[in-house]
């Protein structure tokens, strides 16, 4: 299994945190990185890590300019987010791979997302739970089969043969038609109808406000996606504390904390008291957020830390 993420200087803590936790659940699998501008200091902590860890970390360096032609409309994001499409070219001896985005953590096998059946698909991937529908209805999907790109099964000989990245950047290239989510929607559209759908505990987001009831929860989680811009390495958030477990695991080799900006944390704050607000006046909405809160950092969290301490003292 050869797992593949991307990052800039920015994001180097979660890629270690990332490869740190897919390692400790999925014994015997490859890494790598495709690096657009770490820094030094940064990149002898990827190395150490393949060392400290005893696995393969391979970093293929990307030039910081690779994509200055293709436009971020998030503003969480910075153009690493397309470095996926530069898969299916810079690893000719794949034909299976799985991508992730570096704010992930592994919590279980990955194996049977790893070995789904993909016949022709492109890709196997997991449905978005709150896509922006606006966003949907221009891929042409709909709500349970626009997938989140952030956790990608890619079948590399089906890339290679109808040239599916370069159809993407056509996509994203295109000025006349934006498109909100960039690559993950120009994936939606060219993908279409033909991706494998996983079951949604391979890309559980740790957003309460991403499920509306907490019935909608998996009981059992895989990979946790620490969405849009509150990281853990940043800012407690929840499910911070499993991310944090394996942060600490290989605290020697952790970049000093990143200091969010003041705008940031006004922007913080101001969203934590809306929702606490909202929550005093019992307004559905927020109430559901705070019970989708409370389960995540409750029993899932508790349960996770149980099973992954009871497996290092059995070792």
């Amino acid at each position: 299994m050869l797992i593949i993420t991307g990052s800039d200087d920015n994001y180097v803590p979660g890629v270690l945190v990332l490869i740190a936790s897919a390692a400790f659940h999925n014994p015997g699998a490859r890494f790598a990185v495709l690096d657009m501008g770490i820094s030094a200091v940064n990149r002898a902590r990827i190395d150490q890590l393949a060392r400290q860890l005893g696995c393969e970390i391979n970093r293929i360096e990307v030039a910081p300019d690779a994509f200055d032609h293709l436009l971020i409309k998030r503003a969480h994001l910075t153009r690493s987010t397309y470095l996926r499409l530069l898969i299916p070219d810079y690893f000719p001896q794949e034909e299976r791979v799985i991508y992730m985005d570096c704010d992930m953590v592994v919590t279980d096998s990955l194996a049977p997302a790893y070995e789904a059946d993909l016949g022709t698909a492109p890709i196997a991937a997991v449905p978005c739970p709150n896509p922006n529908l606006t966003e949907v209805a221009a891929t042409g999907q709909t709500v349970g089969t626009y997938v989140n790109a952030g956790f990608l099964v890619m079948n590399l000989p089906v890339w290679r043969a109808e040239n599916i990245a370069q159809q993407c950047v056509t996509l994203l290239s295109d000025a006349a038609h934006p498109l909100l989510s960039e690559d993950q929607s120009a994936i939606n559209i060219v993908c279409g109808n033909r991706t494998v759908l996983l079951p949604s505990r391979f890309n559980v987001y740790a957003d309460p406000t991403a499920y509306a009831r907490p019935e909608e929860l998996v009981q059992t989680l895989a990979v946790i996606h620490y969405v849009v811009s509150n990281k853990p390495w940043n800012w407690p958030n929840t499910l911070g504390r499993v991310w944090q477990f394996h942060a600490r695991r290989i605290a020697e080799l952790m970049p000093p904390q990143q200091q969010l900006t003041l705008r940031r944390r006004v922007s913080i704050l101001a969203w934590e008291g809306k929702m606490r607000l909202g929550t005093l006046l019992r307004r559905k909405k927020y109430l559901v957020r705070q019970q989708v809160a409370e389960i995540m950092n409750g029993d899932f969290t508790r349960q996770y830390l149980a099973r992954v301490d009871g497996a290092k003292a059995a070792s």
